[in-house]
């Protein structure tokens, strides 16, 4: 078994957060996993590292990564080791383009990133932390870890949008928020209901806007979770990080 490691990777520069939270020494996950950096169907020691820091593709792009932090469903740190977000280099590529048109369309705007690549290890663990939930409900909110979440390939992004004073747009629910305001397919409903404004809608839709000249998807159930490509595209084209490296 081989582990990555990427300390000599990574530029010294400096990370655009809001409100940086001191981390909590967390163990390590266990070992009833396979090694650190996987293909779906085929372990590998032999590709270089494919996950970059999306800050240094763009610096623009601001980044609070939330499950380094108590702030998170969990209310704990989950990761440990992974302290920047990280993503497949063509995906980095495309977000970074999505920066440079929300500067574009709102000068002074950024996006603010609040996870990216996950390891496999943190999924199982956000799963079984929902286990009071049905397994159908559970799924659009944390993907079962063995079907793989696009996060595990760094292929998915949570993020929201900032203004000019770094204030995150109003959306009228809060990231990792389980309640059915947070889907986009109901926020109509909740619209006409009174629970949502018509400006929380528009924010809404100004982050579905710049995200999908990029191509990235947004799913149902989660306004600020966006996928650059199927879960099938992701297993045939990237590797699967299982532990923090």
């Amino acid at each position: 078994m081989f582990l990555l490691i990427l300390s000599g990777c990574i530029e010294n520069t400096t990370q655009k957060t809001v409100n940086p939270v001191k981390l909590d020494v967390k163990q390590t996950p266990g070992d009833s996993l396979p090694d650190t950096l996987t293909h779906d169907h085929q372990k590998t020691s032999e590709d270089a590292n494919p996950f970059v820091n999306i800050q240094e593709v763009n610096s623009n792009i601001w980044v609070d990564l939330k499950y380094r932090t108590r702030d998170n469903f969990m209310g704990f740190p989950l990761y440990d080791t992974i302290q920047k977000a990280y993503l497949q280099k063509d995906v980095a590529d495309r977000l970074g383009r999505v920066q440079h048109y929300l500067t574009k369309l709102k000068p002074g705007y950024h996006l603010l990133v609040y996870d990216a690549v996950r390891p496999l290890s943190v999924q199982q663990e956000m799963w079984d932390a929902l286990d009071s939930i049905p397994v159908a409900r559970r799924g659009k909110f944390v993907s079962n870890p063995k079907n793989h979440s696009i996060h595990n390939y760094g292929a998915a992004v949570d993020l929201t949008i900032v203004n000019e004073q770094g204030i995150p747009l109003d959306m009228g629910a809060k990231y990792d928020e389980i309640g059915e305001i947070a889907y986009p397919s109901k926020e109509l409903m909740f619209l006409e209901k009174g629970l949502l404004t018509q400006q929380q809608v528009a924010n809404r839709q100004l982050l579905r806007k710049v995200m999908a000249a990029q191509k990235f998807q947004n799913i149902p159930s989660e306004w600020w979770h966006f996928n650059a490509c199927s879960r099938t595209e992701a297993k045939q084209r990237y590797q699967i990080l299982v532990h923090e490296f």
